[in-house]
This record gives structure tokens, sequence and C-alpha cells, in this order.
């Protein structure tokens, strides 16, 4: 028995000796991410550290489940080379598991989330996420030396086994059922660990029960956030109301528009990392935007306009079909990414509209150009349609200035009526601009804006070229970005605006569709905006609501770290699947302040809004898995 124990010490040691890494890679994710979350005071940081620790014990136990297995009862653990060999797969399996909380300290910059599974289906579709990852290095040598420095410690002061004390004994069956009742107790011991006390198991938004929204990410670890995503792929049918009443709370059916069809062509352009914060138009006049900003004076500007999520490849299903990720995989990338959806491309086509989808970067990037054929797209043109690498960046694809050149010379060539869409990349990382104007764009705090200012460059040179063309003025124009990015200012890295970017609507012949729209818009409203302005004369399914429409709910909703976020009114509610997590106005956010204390500080207006909110919330979710699961997105 007393070999056994110290093989079950060992084994302690070593969960102990992991924790300790795990908190100080969490501490790392804080030291890189400061202006995120500049608004914690030390004692709130401190809190955050020690509540991720309950995290981090789960995560230890999934990925060291097979080393639990060396404690089974027999005498061939006692062996050298046996026990050498354990050391370096556990050694290895954990670096790894660390190595992603590493990596998710700077990629959040990108993303403001931890990393899921989805990151496998983003390696494994994009073959420039792996030509990207030399540039990553150089760029964020710091993360890799730290991750090296750490490893290195960690090899030299892991726990090892002392063989000098090791006897070898014959294994009884007295000693045999004591090893089995101790290995029993530590499997439950650690199941308790693993999927917490509560009926249900923890999962990521479990966090939630520990910090606000924003801060969520600070408590979980990336290794937990991949595995907890990887067993729960499937949407749960969730039930909150009976059918008759969902229909007339929320309803993705929209009806035909009256009036005649005008059949206008319509380009939507979706510009990379578009920020509010970066655009001189919402900033009064301060950005890095002033050819946008001088279309946006043309435009109906929406200036309480959201994304649905915070990556590219969430931002495509959103405009152009309508469809936001309220999951934890994009919905390109899920189990319903085969679903029969409408479309603006699909429903356009249904009216002899030509249909063409424009990205420069290479063919298969994102998944991009898989999603355009699901959508309805008859011409996707990438990179290799482009076929001049004179002009490829070295990195992503082909720059922005000759490709939206590219871009306008084609619709040019097109049949009308017409619906294309262009995705811009260059203002995407690396951050790089042609050598040509380095010294042109000089940027601003962030690295983001000096490309930034390419982008905007070369969107206002495609304007200019287009503008000379017969087409022009037969054609409405959507300018909108994939996500916001980086903020250095606090109400842009809040939970509402690390969200917030461009939508407007612009249309040279319509001299009415100017001015500022107040009403609050995300990018799933663009499909049915675009189709009630056109005055689309049969129903569709989309998600969304028509911004035009002053008889619709208008509102934004997203879906980050298992937690949903309605936005409505001047109130912002954020709810994890079952109970209302926080529920405040605009700029009001309390981390510290939950829902039922400050229920007692609601007047009866504020408590009929929380009650509308939560009832509305609820039937998008419900609505939105019905529709999914059932592959009920199209008008029957």
């Amino acid at each position: 028995m007393n070999n056994y124990w110290q093989h079950v010490v060992l084994f302690f040691k070593r969960f102990l000796f992991l924790i300790i890494l795990y908190t100080f890679s969490r501490f790392f994710f804080y030291l890189l991410n400061t202006s995120y979350f500049s608004e914690l005071s030390g004692f709130q940081v401190v809190k955050y550290l020690l509540v991720g620790i309950r995290f981090d014990i789960a995560a230890i136990v999934f990925t060291n489940i097979l080393f639990i297995l060396f404690l089974l009862p027999g005498g061939y653990k006692n062996s050298g080379k046996v026990q050498k060999i354990i050391a370096i797969a556990f050694f290895v399996i954990n670096a790894l598991a660390i190595l992603t909380n590493f990596v998710d300290a700077k990629f959040f910059d990108f993303s403001n989330k931890r990393s899921t599974s989805s990151i496998f289906t983003l390696m494994g579709a994009n073959r420039d996420v792996w030509l990207l990852i030399p540039r990553f290095l150089l760029d964020y040598w710091y993360v890799a030396v730290s991750w090296v420095v750490l490893m290195a410690m960690a090899w030299r002061w892991m726990p090892r086994l002392s063989f000098s004390k090791l006897s070898n004994k014959m294994l009884t069956l007295k000693t045999f059922t004591y090893q089995v009742l101790i290995l029993s107790a530590i499997l439950a011991l650690l199941l308790l660990g693993a999927r917490g006390t509560a009926l249900k198991p923890m999962g990521i938004n479990s966090a939630a029960r520990y910090a606000d929204l924003k801060n969520v990410p600070l408590v979980l670890n990336t290794p937990f956030t991949i595995l907890k995503t990887l067993e729960n792929q499937n949407l749960k049918d969730m039930r909150y109301m009976n059918d008759s009443t969902l229909v007339t709370l929320y309803n993705p059916v929209h009806p035909a528009a009256a009036g005649e069809f005008k059949r206008l062509n319509v380009v939507v352009i979706i510009l990379e990392s578009f920020s509010q914060e970066y655009i001189g138009f919402f900033n009064k006049g301060k950005g890095y935007t002033p050819c946008l900003d001088s279309i946006l004076q043309r435009s109906l500007v929406c200036t309480n306009a959201y994304a649905n999520g915070t990556q590219s490849y969430e931002a495509m299903p959103a405009i152009i079909a309508g469809i936001p990720s309220l999951m934890d995989e994009p919905y390109s990338g899920s189990n319903y990414s085969s679903n029969l959806i409408e479309s603006l491309p699909r429903v356009l086509g249904k009216k002899g509209y030509r249909t063409s989808f424009f990205h420069g970067g290479n063919n298969g990037t994102m998944g991009f150009d898989n999603f355009a054929r699901v959508a309805g797209v008859e011409q996707y043109m990438g990179r290799n349609e482009f076929n001049n690498d004179s002009d490829y960046d070295g990195k992503w694809g082909i720059w922005d200035e000759p490709f939206l050149q590219y871009f306008a010379n084609q619709l040019n060539l097109m049949k009308q009526p017409f619906f294309s869409s262009v995705f811009t990349l260059s203002s995407h990382h690396p951050y790089i601009v042609p050598e040509k104007y380095t010294s042109v764009f000089r940027g601003g705090e962030l690295p983001v804006m000096r490309s930034i200012q390419y982008a905007d460059h070369a969107l206002g040179l495609f304007l200019r070229r287009a503008s000379s063309m017969e087409w022009f003025n037969r054609t409405l124009f959507v300018i909108t970005a994939d996500h916001a990015a980086q903020a250095i200012d606090q109400s842009y890295n809040s939970t509402t605006g690390m969200y917030a970017i461009p939508i407007a609507y612009f249309c040279p012949s319509d001299t009415s569709l100017k001015g500022i729209s107040r009403n609050i818009t995300q990018q799933i409203d663009i499909m049915p905006s675009v189709l009630g302005y056109l005055k689309y004369d049969s129903p569709y399914f989309a998600f969304g609501n028509d911004v035009f429409d002053n008889r619709a709910n208008h509102h934004a909703v997203s879906f980050l770290n298992g937690t949903y976020q309605l936005i409505a009114g001047e109130h912002v509610m954020q709810f994890d699947g079952q109970k209302v997590l926080s529920f405040y106005k605009y700029g009001e956010e309390d981390p510290e302040k939950s829902v039922d204390t400050a229920s007692q500080l609601y007047t009866e207006r504020e408590k009929q809004t929380f009650n509308d909110m939560e009832t509305e919330i609820k039937a998008i979710v419900q609505t939105y898995s019905r529709c999914l699961i059932n592959n009920a997105t199209t008008v029957r």
C-alpha cells in the first residue's frame, strides 16, 4: 500500500502543479488584455483569478483522464521506464493545453471570446491560417517566448516519483481491494470536480454565475471552452411557450410587401474590421475613414447598428441570409450548415437577378465559397479568378485597391439586375499596406488603424470608378462591417460597444434615402431591409427585421460565452437560456450588481420592460433552435 500511496500523492501533486500553471496563464491572459478589463479593480482581478480555478479543475480532469488509469492496481507503475513515459506524456499533453491559453491571450483581441472547437474547423478548412502562423510568431514573439519559458520551468519543477522509496511487494487481495476503493473515491472526486454539484453539468455559461458577460473570458480557460463545445454541437430544442403564443411574439416569416417591385441592382459591401470607433462619421469627425465618411453623408445611416457576432465567418450568413450564430459554433460550420435556407441571392435570383460574391482571399478561406453555394450564389470570385498574383499581399489574398477595381469592372460586365457582395480583407491582421503607401497612411494608436486608412482609400477609389458606370445610379448599396475590432475608448469596450459597426443604405437615384435612423438594427436586418426597400412581393424567411418598418420590434441579438444578449429600446438584457443574468440601461452596466439585487430598485415601467425583454429573448431563442433543428428556415 505504501507504493500505491506514493502514486496517489504524485497524482495530486501534479494536479496542484497544473492549477498553478493554469492560474499563471490566466494572469498572462489578463496582462495582454488590460485595456479590455480596465474597469476591474485589483480585488476583482484576484477574485476572477481564484474563481477561475473552478473551471481549471474541470479542464485538468478532462485533459488528464488518461493518467487516472495509471492508478489502477498493479506493480507496473513502479517501473522507471513506465514512469518516464508517463512523465513525458503528461508534460506534452498539458503543455499543449496551456498553449491554447497563451494563444488566446492574443487572439482575444480579434474575437473578444475564448476559442471554441470551431478553431479546428477554421484551421482545417483554411490554409491561410497555417500560412500566417510564422507572421503571428513574429508579431507576437513574446507570447511564444513566455510559453516556452514557462514550460521549461514546468519541466524542471514538475513533481516526479522517488524510486528509492519504492518496494516490490506482491499485490494481495487485501491491497488490491484497498487500491480499487481508493481509485473509486478519486474517480468520484474528479467527476465532481469536472461536472460540478448542480443538476446540470458545468458549461461555458456557468461562468456567468461569477462574472458579468464582459468579464466571463477571464474566468474561463481555453481548454475548457474547446472541450465543452466539442461535446455539445447540437442545439437544444428550447421550449418556453407554446407555438401559438410564439408566432405572435417572433415570426421570421416576412409577408410580401405591398406596391410595385423595384428592379434595382443590389451591392453589399462588407468591410473587414470596420468598428464604429474608427469611423469619423460616428465620432464627431475623429476617425480614419474620410472616404467612407463622405459616402455616409449621402446615405441613410443607422447609428445604433450592431454585428451579430465577433468573427468574420459569422458575418456572411447574418448579412446575406439573415441567420445569426446563436450557438457556440458559427452557423456556417455547424451541424445545420446544410439546411435549406433563403438569402438575398436566392430570393432575388427568383426575380431574374444575376448573383455573385467577391472575396480577394484564397478560394476556400473562411468557408466563404461553400456558404456562397449554400446561399444560392451563382458566381464566386476569389484570388483564383482574379488571376494576378502581382497584387497578392503575401498573407491573406489580393490587396483591396486592385481587387475592388476588379470588382467594379466585373459588375460592369454583368447583366442587370444583379445582386453582388464584396468582402474586403486588407484591414485584417497583420495590418500591412502596400509598400507605396507605407509613408502615406500613418495610422493611429492601434496597428489596425493604418490598414483601415488603406481599405477606406480603396473603397473611395472603387466608388469613384463605379460612379462612372451606367449601372451605378440604378443600384442600392449596403455598406457594413463583418465585426468590430480592438477598441480604445471604453464605450466601445462594453458588451454593447464591442458589437458596434456601420450599417448604411445608399442609392444614388433616391435622394430621400438619406439621413440618420436611430432604430436599433443588426446584420440580420439587412436582408429584410433590402427586400422591404425593393418591395419584394413574395413571403420569405429571415430572422431579422426591416429597419425601414417603424412598426417592427427593433432589437439586436448576439451570443457570446454561452450567454445571449438582447439590445432593445434603452436597455440591455443577458440571458443564459434559463434565467436573466443582467438587465441595465446603456452605459449603466455594473458587474457587481445582480439582477436580484437590482430588481428592488426597478420602477414599474422598468419591471414591465424587464418582463417584455425576457419574453422576447425567450421567443427568439426558441424560434431559432426550433427552425434550425427542424430544417425550417424557408417559407413552406
